[in-house]
This record gives structure tokens, sequence and C-alpha cells, in this order.
């Protein structure tokens, strides 16, 4: 056997265990920013003390606005990558043993996905309901699953353009 070779289950790309490391560190991310610290009124106090230092004095009103407007964006970017993190990782686990027709491959894995998005996100809220400082909303878990399913559209989109690119290419 030669150890320098890739196997035939390494060409195949990441193992499911590896395709699951991405999903854990963002799920960390998540945990991390789950916290008091990461409350609306300190993301406020210091997005108003950066706007100070760039531009002088500032209108509270408008730093309250771009506050939720940028924790909202947060909340959909943030939780569209992790849907894409566990498509993937669903993906990877699944094509080993899958029986069925590749196109529904893709779409339970772009389900599982979804669904465990939105089983994070509202727990992330339902945690965040005891903690200091923070809320919690079912509009947030919306806007989390939301930003799943775009991303994880833009995903599926990416992947397929790149596959039709790169049999071009070959044939």
């Amino acid at each position: 056997m030669n150890y320098l070779q890739p196997s035939t289950d390494d060409a195949q790309g990441p193992t499911p265990a590896m395709a699951w490391l991405p999903v854990l560190f963002g799920l960390a991310v998540i945990c991390g920013e789950s916290t008091s610290t990461m409350s609306a009124v300190n993301t406020g106090h210091w997005l108003l003390d950066l706007l100070h230092s760039l531009w002088g004095q500032t209108d509270g009103s408008t730093v309250d606005v771009a506050n939720l407007l940028l924790r909202k964006l947060g909340h959909f970017c943030g939780y569209g990558t992790l849907g894409v993190l566990f498509c993937r990782a669903w993906l990877i686990s699944l094509r080993r043993t899958w029986q069925g027709p590749r196109s529904r491959l893709q779409f339970s894995a772009s389900a599982l996905a979804v669904l465990c998005t939105f089983c994070v996100a509202s727990l992330d809220e339902l945690h965040q309901r005891f903690l200091m400082g923070r809320t919690s909303s079912f509009y947030d878990v919306l806007l989390d699953t939301a930003g799943a399913i775009l991303f994880i559209k833009a995903f599926r989109w990416v992947s397929v353009d790149r596959l039709h690119s790169a049999r071009e290419i070959s044939g």
C-alpha cells in the first residue's frame, strides 16, 4: 500500500467528522455572542464610542437605529453562515450512504440544515431570556431561519454553477 497516495475515501472529500468541525466552530461563536456582554446596550455603547472617535459628535437616535440594523444584519448573516455550514456537513455525511436520487440528497441536506439552524436559533433565544440585559424574540428566530434559507440557496446555486463550469472545462 502506498501511503503517499490518497485512498479512494480521501479522494471523495472530507470525512464526516471533519465536515462537522466548522459547524462546531460556528456554534462556539454563537455561544460567545449569546452573553450579557453582547447585549444591545453594550454594542450600542461600543458603536457610539466608535462613531465619536471617527466623527466627533453623533446623534444618539441615529446610533440606536444603526445598532439595531447592525444587530439584525448580524443575526441574518451569522445564522445564514451557520446554515451553510450545517448544509455542507449534512451533504458530506449523507452522501456516503445515500440510496436515493442525487437531487433528493441536496434537498434533504438543505432541509436538515434549516431545521438545525431553526433549533439552534430557538435555543439561543430561549437562553437569552434568562440573561441579564438580553431579550428573547421569536422574530429573531424567524430572521435567523430566513438567513439560513437564503444563504443555503446561494450556496447551492454557487455549487451547481461551479459543478457546471468544471464539467465544461473537463468535457
